[in-house]
Formats: structure tokens, sequence, C-alpha cells
């Protein structure tokens, strides 16, 4: 019995613009988990009512904020799904976190823990001696019915494994005060990241209220989860390599697998990284295969393995489920596991628990009606208006008997007798409601909870506490997240304050060390290369744009020469406007064709698709990234894809000098926190290969294609590489393309200059990972020398008296250009052949000598 006081009890003056004001509305049936009646406060409840109110509305209102701005910080997202252009949907977190007492915590976590044996001993059975069908059970059309359910997984573990690992349930409590199961989750049961995110970000935005809180902490349940990962490994137990399989970037909740992976200290991987060779499970790293003991999944059961499962699938590994029967890998979950979220098996669990474990079921799920069952299905259809009825088939709707008119009432009696076995009825009943923080004042709203369990030992430990979502009540939880939905940090108090835990602690244990990189997945090398790339594409685009726009404003103020704007429209691919009627129209032309890359998400080359590219790649490395890089790749997607309004071409310049700085930026955090091996020196080929060749098109365009050559495109080029400083103090003269040429493309210790980045590349190049030991040089070392070597062997006296009207000059500067040109085009592919294609080569190729 959970003790109440009056809601006086904080002993604060009721103000105006308090969070009590007009008092807090409690349903008039129903359970709310802060009031047990309206004025009349729980008592667990009152340090944080006396809290809430001290700090009043006003203020908490501030800390929302702040949270809300972390969370954007740290990029913490859930994405649309199937849409890989959408925007991530921002994740959004409650200041009032919802609290639970010791007390009735114990009983929930023991029934969560009951749960998770009996659905673990059932997905046991029915997939070896199938006791519960022959015994009549469980009726063996809701299981072979349910596409849940796989055939090639049958006795597909080894004896005396664990079908499910780690297990998530969705919760609410009912107006009763009994907490009931809507649904359970295995396949790949999201949320725990979320979890600990929420509790690290309202720890900073509240840091005294959570030091002081008496709370019981997350870290541990983690930690737990991270040594039965350990556990589970059949070779390798004293430094198994544990992977988490994620489908991708484009996942909704690819934040979360990025996120525990970093947390836990595992490799984040794709399908694409993992090949099966002799039996077992291999991630294709850059220093050659190397061996995968345990994967926990987040890949759907049906899409993991092609061989077996779904041939269509892209996301899966090829002969995993064999490997898996082989016991030479451990799955967490199992597959096959997503049975257990079969909504039919809820009418039948009771049973199950007393069958199974010899137990009675201590966590009730909510009320449901198999409709295979012939009274059961009559039930279902007499009380079809009280009830809603689910599909046992995955991505159907729910009907909503209470919103159904008769039509669509009459289909649905239809579907019912059509195929009773796949349709089940349940009760809806109201959740219970919990305080949310609105426009300053506390509001009441229904709340869903999820909660986890994980194996530990012979049995299985609860998370104490888990992710709460405001939800109206029908919807799934994972529904509520996806229509952008607000969580809440879930409290479990402890009779005092309890000692911060973090997995970042001391090691006794033995320490493996790698420093070469070589372990990095090839994909992940792949991303990295064209981050570099696309980071250093947006930084010349911008830089490009930026110039057009301060050439196009001399113009309207001073009247000078506009003509290289032709020029710099053709280096941005921007088709020249036609020609206007007068200055005036001229210049407002020239705006809003320089302001279409900027804004046009759809615009080729623009600024949108090169940081769509950015973020891309970004998503798919980012638990490679620092934090702080992250946030500047945030903080640049938000500045260009919500450009203000109504840019004008001085608002447009100064917005592209902040893109540059975030570029910059970005660069260099990554330069100073990435370690120099072999990640970091994809990222820098990539950026150094993507410079090189943009600064030889500049080259091209200035002397050899420019539609109005001389002065003005000369100081463009000096003005874009940052070199107009550097070319005064040099050379104290007036523009002269030999100089120009000297300053950007011989000069080897001028960043900017291609001879610079060349040697810059070759070094690079010369420290990668060769396959099989080769003592020859690959094709990308032999194509970067020979764009080095041409350069250095250049003839520099022919190209002395270069100037729009020297032919022969112009001719060998052009021939120069392509002939450096050619090879650094073929060195991308040739990386790629090399390093990111996973090609395998034949044993005896390797062993002969060219």
């Amino acid at each position: 019995m959970i003790e109440a006081v009056s809601l006086a009890y904080p002993d604060v003056p009721s103000t105006p613009g308090d969070i009590w004001r007009d008092h807090y509305p409690v349903p008039e049936s129903g359970y709310d988990e802060m009031c047990a009646a309206s004025g009349v406060l729980r008592s667990h409840w009152c340090e944080l009512a006396r809290f809430l109110a001290e700090t009043g509305g006003e203020e908490l209102e501030r800390r929302h904020a702040e949270v809300q701005r972390l969370l954007q910080a740290d990029g913490v997202t859930y994405n649309s799904y199937g849409d890989p252009h959408a925007a991530p949907r921002q994740w959004r977190v409650d200041i009032v976190p919802l609290l639970m007492t010791g007390e009735e915590w114990t009983v929930l976590a023991a029934g969560m823990e009951q749960r998770s044996r009996l659905l673990n001993a059932l997905l046991a059975d029915i997939y070896d001696r199938r006791l519960a069908l022959r015994q009549g059970w469980l009726p063996p059309e809701l299981v072979y019915a349910c596409p849940g359910f796989l055939h090639p997984c049958h006795q597909a573990l080894p004896a005396g494994s664990r079908w499910l690992i780690f297990h998530g349930m969705d919760l609410a409590r009912g107006p009763d005060g009994v907490f009931r199961v809507y649904g359970d989750r295995a396949q790949s049961p999201s949320g725990a990241g979320y979890t600990l995110e929420n509790r690290i970000i309202l720890a900073r935005a509240l840091p005294m209220l959570y030091r002081n809180a008496p709370l019981r902490r997350l870290a541990s349940f983690l930690e737990t989860e991270r040594a039965t990962l350990a556990r589970l490994a059949r070779h390798h137990p004293e430094n198994p390599h544990v992977v988490l399989l994620t489908p991708g970037p484009n996942s909704p909740v690819y934040f979360e697998h990025a996120y525990l992976a970093n947390y836990l200290s595992l490799s984040l991987v794709e399908g694409e990284d993992l090949a099966v060779r002799d039996g077992r499970v291999w991630l294709k790293t850059l220093g050659g295969l190397r061996p995968v003991d345990v994967i926990l999944r987040r890949v759907a059961d049906a899409w993991c393995d092609p061989l077996e499962l779904r041939g269509d699938s892209l996301l899966g590994v090829p002969g995993l489920l064999q490997a898996a029967r082989g016991g030479h890998v451990a799955l967490a979950n199992a597959l096959g596991s997503g049975l257990i979220e079969n909504p039919g098996l809820a009418a039948f669990l009771p049973l199950l628990c007393r069958q199974l474990l010899g137990e009675d079921l201590k966590l009730p799920s909510l009320p449901t009606w198999w409709c295979g069952n012939p009274d059961d299905r009559g039930h279902v259809l007499a009380q079809l208006e009280r009830l809603v009825v689910h599909s046992i088939l995955p991505d159907q709707p729910r009907w909503d008997g209470s919103q159904l008119d008769a039509t669509a009432r009459a289909r649905l009696v239809e579907r019912i007798q059509a195929a009773p076995h796949l349709y089940v009825g349940r009760e809806m009943l109201p959740l219970s409601t919990a305080p949310v923080l609105e426009d300053g004042q506390l509001t009441p709203r229904p709340v869903m909870l999820r909660g986890f369990t994980v194996v530990d030992g012979d049995g299985y430990r609860a998370m104490p506490g888990g992710l709460a979502r405001v939800s109206s009540g029908l919807e799934t939880l994972q529904a509520a997240v996806r229509q952008g939905g607000i969580s809440k940090d879930w409290w479990v108090l402890a009779p005092t304050p309890q000692k911060h835990v973090t997995l970042l602690r001391q090691s006794y244990g033995p320490i493996f060390v790698t420093r070469d990189g070589g372990d990095l997945p090839s994909r992940v090398a792949d991303n990295l290369y064209w981050l570099g790339r696309y980071s250093e594409r947006l930084d010349g685009t911008a830089r490009l744009l930026r110039e057009a726009f301060g050439r196009l404003l001399e113009w309207e103020q001073d009247n000078t020469d506009e003509r290289c704007l032709d020029d710099l429209l053709d280096a941005l691919d921007i088709p020249a406007p036609p020609v206007a009627e007068s200055p005036r129209a001229r210049f407002f032309a020239l705006r809003q064709a320089l302001l279409g890359p900027m804004v046009d998400a759809d615009h080729p080359g623009g600024l949108r698709i090169t940081l769509d590219g950015m973020l891309r790649t970004g998503r798919a490395v980012r638990n490679h990234l620092g934090d702080d890089s992250w946030r500047l790749l945030n903080r640049l997607q938000q500045r260009i894809q919500d450009p203000p309004a109504n840019l004008g071409a001085r608002q447009a310049r100064e917005l592209l000098e902040e893109h540059l700085m975030l570029v910059a930026g970005f660069c260099g955090l990554n330069n100073e926190t990435l370690p120099h091996h072999q990640g970091w020196l994809f990222l820098d080929i990539g950026r150094y290969l993507e410079r090189v060749l943009r600064t030889l098109d500049l080259f091209h365009l200035a002397f050899i294609t420019a539609r109005n050559p001389g002065l003005p495109l000369w100081e463009v080029v000096l003005t874009i590489t940052d070199n107009l400083t550097a070319y005064r103090r040099r050379y104290r003269s007036a523009l002269h393309p030999t100089a120009i040429i000297d300053l950007l493309l011989f000069d080897e210790d001028n960043p900017r200059a291609v001879g610079y980045q060349l040697r810059r590349l070759h070094r690079h190049i010369g420290r990668l990972h060769q396959a099989g030991g080769s003592p020859y040089r690959s094709a990308e070392e032999r194509l970067i020398l020979e764009a080095t070597t041409t350069l250095q062997l250049a003839d520099i006296e022919a190209l002395a008296d270069l100037s729009p009207d020297s032919t022969h000059a112009n001719a060998e500067l052009s021939r120069l250009l392509e002939a450096l040109r050619r090879p650094l085009l073929e060195l991308s592919d040739a990386l790629t052949h090399s390093h990111f294609s996973h090609a395998e080569v034949p044993r005896q190729l390797i062993a002969m000598k060219p």
C-alpha cells in the first residue's frame, strides 16, 4: 500500500506562475502515478514535488530547453524508417522523472524475470521437443501460422544454450494499479541506450537533484549485460570478440546501436562486414579476417541469413544460422526468438507458466482472447466495440472496435471468420498517468514503460528502471516513439542515495592493445574515406559560393568588373541566367542563381546534397567520431538544412562564413582526436584527394577554359584557396600567373598547393595495410607515385610565359593538369578495390612471385 499525503506537503506557498497553480488535474477514473486523488500526493513523490515547487515553472522550462539543446547537440535522434532522406526525428525528454518505490519494483522485477524465464523455456521447447504443442498447452496453428516461427531454427542451438538473452517488454499500469504486459520484444528490443542517455542528459541539466536522489543506478545492469555477452563465447573466453549487428544508419534506432556499441565496448558492424568461412563468422577488417565469437543482434530474425531465411535480405550474413548451429558463434538473441512477439501467446501464458516452470504467472498480460478458439472468438465478436483486434501477422493494422463504423466492423468480422487463428482481441485498459511539464505547469499524461531483463547466471536480472513514454494508450511504445512522443526517465527509488557506477572503471584483467587500426572493419574505412571527401567537397563549394557572393556585392556597391562571376557559375555548374534588361535585374538574377546551391535540397552539387553524403557516412562511423566532432556536425546540419528565409546576398555570404568555420572545426577536431592509424589515414586521404582534384579543376578553369581570364580571376583563385596574403608576403608584386602556379602547384610546404597534397597522399598511402605482405607496390602506390613524379618532372620553364595570350604555355599547362588528373581519378577506384571491396585473392596467386 502506497502512502499518500496532502499536496501541500512541499510547504511552498502557491504563487502566480507556480507549477501547482489551478492544482494538478488528476483524472477522476484511473490511476495517477504522482497523486492518489486530487490534492493528495503519494508519499514517495514528496521530495521531488518540493524540488519542483521550489524551482518554479519558469526555471523548469529553462532547464527543459537546456535538456532539448543537449539532446540535439549529442545527436540523439529517432530516424524515420524507410525514408533515408528524411530528417531524423528529434528525441524529446520530459524533465520530470517517473518515480517508483523500491517495494513496487521488487514485485515488478520478480514478475519480469519470471516472464523471461518462461519465454526462454517456451522457445527451447518449441524449437526442440515441442511438448507444449503435443500436450495441447498451445495450439499448433497459433505457432506455425506466425511468421515469427522459423522452421530452419529447429534445434538450432547447442544443448543448454539460452534462446533469450536480452528481453524487452512493454508495460503499463491499469486503473486498478496493477502492471500488465502489453507486448514482448526479442528481435531488436530497443530502448536501453535511450534510457541511459535520458539519465545522463537529465543529470547534466539537474545536477543537484540527480546527485542526491535515492535512485538505483543503471550502469550495473549494462555491466551485467556485457559480462553475459562475454560468457557466451565458446572460443577465446579470455578475450572474446563481441559485435553489435545493426541494419545500418537507416535504422530508426541507429543512434542507440552506436551508443550501446560504444558504451559496451563492442564493434558496431553491418551484415556486409561479416562473412562465414569454415563454419565460423569473421569480421572483414583492413588487417584481414578476424573471428567473431558473439553477436548482439539488432536485425530482425528473418533478415539475418539470406541463405536459409529471407533470400532477398541485404542486411544479413549468408551461413549465419549454420554457424550458430555448430556452436561457433553465439547470438543474442537466438534466431527464431521473434516468436514470443506473437500477441496470441498472451492468452496461454498462465497455463504455460504452470506447466513449464511449475509456478503461477506473477506478471499478467493484457486480457487477450485468441479467435482460433471458438469460445474466445464468440467473445471477441460479441464485445467487438470494447476490444482492439490484432493480427499475428506482421505489418498489419490494429482495429479499435470503438472507432469502427458498421461497414468497417462487418468487414473485420468477415476477416476474423475467414481465418480466425490469425486474430486476437485485446481489452485496452486506461493507462496510468504521470506528470509532464507543459508551459510551466504539470499536466497528467498517459504513460507506457519499456522494461528490460538480461541473463544473469542461471536466471535473469531486470534493469532498475527503463524507458517511459507519454502515450495515448492505443499504440505500442514503438509507435509512440515513431510519432515523436515524449520520453521520461523512470526512477526506481532506493532507501539511500546510491553511488555513481560507470563501466569506465579500473580493470585487473589482461589488456589487449591494438594501435595500428588493422582491426578496423573495411566498411568503416570506406565510410571514413568518403566522409573526408564529402567534408572537403562541402568546404570547396562553400568557398566558391562565398567568393561569388562577395564579387556580386562588390559589383553592386562599386560597379566593379563582374565578368568573373560567369566563370564562378561555371565552377559551380550553375547555368548562367538569361540576359537581364538592367544591371539591377542582372544582380537579382545572379543572386537567385547563387542561392540555388545553398537552399535547394535537390540542386546537383549543392550544399544540401553534399551534406547528405557527409551525414550518411558520418552516421555510419558515429562510434568512431569524438563527441565534439559529432556536435559540430549536428550544428552544421542545422545551419544548412534550416537556412533563414529570404536570404539576401550579404546574409548568404555571412552564413557561408559560418559553414566554413564549422567544417574547419569538424576536420580539425577529427585531426586532433582520432588516433592517427588506419581509420584516420583513410579520412585524411579522402580529404586531400578531393582537395587536389578541386585545386586542379580551379587551375583548369582559371588558366585554360576561363571566359574572362586575367587579373580578377587570378585573384579569385588565390582568395578561394586562402592564399592571397601568402602571395603578397612571398612575392611582393602584382599578380603573375607564373608566381601563382609556383605557390599553388609546386610548393610542397603550402597545404593548399598540389605539391603538398600529393606528398601527403603519397606518405599516407605508403602506410596503408597491404594484403598478403607483397614486397611490390600496390596499384594505389603506383598511381600516386605517377602523379607525384609527373609534377616533379614538369617542365617549369615551359610554363614561365603563361598568360591569356600564350598558346604554347597554356597547352603545356593543360597537358600537365590532365596528366595529374588521370592517375588521381583512378586512385579512388584502386583504393576501393584494394581495401573496401573485400575481394578474396586465390591462395595460389598470393604465393606466386611476379
